[in-house]
């Protein structure tokens, strides 16, 4: 289960971008990704802040990012499901056949604000656009960012872990596709 809601939580916080598609694995080595980010502004914005200024029309845009996905995590797949359902975006994370595996996650808006978690682990959004949404830290201090890119092929969830004095920046980029369990 902690690995579960710690895998959704990097997915969820899911994300970063330098350069066109070039990303930094774990271990800090760069590695190539495919995504077409060609003539898009998909940055991650360094000193964004959360909003507290979105409506629902906002969270209204991310209609996007329904559907059931499957992502990479090197060799090894996971799968989702999103729902946008009024001013909340479900995360459920599933199985290989389709069922839950464990609690779902929401993004909800309250007064303004679009984001998850509690305490040190709460996320909130930036920027919202039909084809874009970018999470930062709620809490001062922390510094790690998430993003979803709308792509043809599906989406993307880029995670960013910035430059600290004794590690270099990363960033880790799943490609999420349609993905239908087999019954």
């Amino acid at each position: 289960m902690k690995t579960m809601t710690y895998r959704v939580l990097l997915i969820t916080m899911v994300l970063a971008l330098f350069g066109a598609a070039c990303t930094r694995d774990e271990t800090g080595g760069e590695a190539r990704g495919d995504g077409d980010y060609a003539g898009r502004d998909v940055h991650a914005n360094p000193e964004a802040t959360p909003s507290n200024k979105f409506t629902p029309a906002d969270i209204a845009k991310l209609k996007w990012i329904e559907g059931t996905w499957r992502g990479m995590d090197g060799e090894k797949p996971f799968y989702e499901r999103y729902k946008v359902e009024g001013t909340t975006l479900t995360v459920e994370s599933l199985k290989e056949d389709g069922s839950l595996d464990g609690e779902p996650e929401r993004f909800e808006l309250k007064n303004g604000e679009f984001g998850k978690g509690e305490g040190e682990r709460r996320s909130a959004a930036s920027e919202i656009t039909d084809g874009y949404v970018q999470f930062v830290p709620a809490v001062s201090g922390k510094r790690n960012r998430f993003r979803f890119v709308k792509q043809p092929h599906g989406w993307d969830a880029i995670l960013e872990w910035p430059a600290a004095p004794d590690k270099a920046a990363q960033q880790k980029v799943y490609k999420m596709e349609p993905w239908q369990p087999e019954k």
